[in-house]
């Protein structure tokens, strides 16, 4: 099982990205006053995280251009993938020379989990020959690293603002976790999915590990926070995750079928029927564990009806569902028996 993540989720709620990387270096390097330079790094990080000093989301005009377009609007997940890297360590060099910026922070830690998810395992996914089960094993090893330094980093921000954030929720105290999770607020909605979908998807390449599965709680409870407050997010993004987790985790660390339904059913509301990767979700985490073949082929043909031209700003989202869609049809032989 692997957790599925809506990568566009990061994309959407990011205005600035690569391009005014250079300026924020070229700026920086004309000022030797201490307190001028402090501003130009706090202001250049501020757009480039999209987010503030203290991880409150910045508010841009509904009608300023996108540079992210040439991303969202992307039909080659190829080349998404081969320039996410050099995105990734250029945030990680902003970040060390501005550590107490919480917006880089969080960016940090989106980018992290992204490539985990983009780059990683969705192509460790796909080896299924056994000649490349030492291959696989030691991608997903790469990815669970990246998904763990992704999460790190946004509670670290978290930690900043409320200090013994970070120990509550990966903790077992419940009363703790309830403590904390209660100060987060509808502008933390989306580093609370990026750390969470990190945890999760670190927990679910290795589902029986015990250290993984004992932190899953505060995880949860982060996520079905966020969902509360903003129960449309990313078109079902969170409640997607949310359905993963308990039609998979062992009922005595959190797994609820009835739940999981029931994050599904939001998951289709807030997609409006029209998220690929909520259609694969079901195919994967009930037809699949069910026996349900034609429920699987169903809802993976769903999935390939949704015309990717018709939502430019999810059209890359769209295109890497539907490719898992078509892998999984070509290899139903594998999850099931067909007479």
């Amino acid at each position: 099982m692997g957790i599925k993540l809506n990568i566009m989720n990061l994309m959407l709620n990011s205005k600035k990205f690569v391009t005014l990387a250079g300026v924020f270096f070229v700026s920086l390097s004309l000022f030797s006053c201490k307190s001028i330079k402090n501003s130009v790094l706090n202001g250049a990080s501020d757009s480039l995280a999209g987010s503030n000093k203290k991880g409150v989301p910045v508010k841009v005009k509904a009608d300023e251009p996108n540079p992210m377009d040439a991303f969202m609007d992307e039909s080659d997940p190829v080349i998404v993938q081969e320039v996410l890297p050099t995105i990734v360590k250029l945030y990680e060099i902003m970040h060390i020379e501005n550590p107490s910026h919480q917006g880089l922070s969080i960016m940090c830690g989106s980018l992290q989990v992204m490539y985990a998810n983009l780059c990683i395992q969705s192509k460790a996914d796909l080896m299924t020959d056994p000649r490349l089960l030492d291959e696989q094993v030691a991608e997903y090893k790469r990815a669970q690293l990246h998904y763990l330094k992704g999460r790190d980093y946004i509670l670290g921000a978290f930690d900043q603002r409320w200090p013994g954030f970070k120990d509550a929720v990966l903790g077992t105290d419940a009363a703790k976790i309830e403590e904390f999770v209660s100060k987060l607020t509808a502008d933390d909605v989306n580093a609370v999915y990026w750390a969470c979908a990190g945890h999760m998807a670190f927990w679910s390449l290795d589902p029986l590990d015990p250290t993984a599965l004992g932190s899953l709680k505060g995880s949860v409870a982060m996520l079905e926070k966020a969902a509360a407050l903003d129960p449309d997010y990313g078109n079902g993004g969170i409640w997607d995750i949310l359905s993963q987790f308990y039609t998979a985790a062992p009922i005595d660390f959190g797994g609820d079928a009835e739940r999981g339904v029931y994050c599904h059913e939001q998951a289709m509301r807030a997609s409006s029927g029209k998220s690929a990767s909520v259609y694969v979700t079901y195919a994967e985490a009930f037809c699949k564990p069910a026996g349900d073949v034609d429920g699987f082929k169903d809802a993976l043909n769903k999935a390939l009806a949704i015309d990717a031209s018709t939502a430019p700003s999810g059209r890359l989202m769209t295109v890497i569902s539907q490719n898992k869609a078509r892998w999984l049809l070509e290899h139903i032989d594998d999850y099931f028996v067909i007479w």
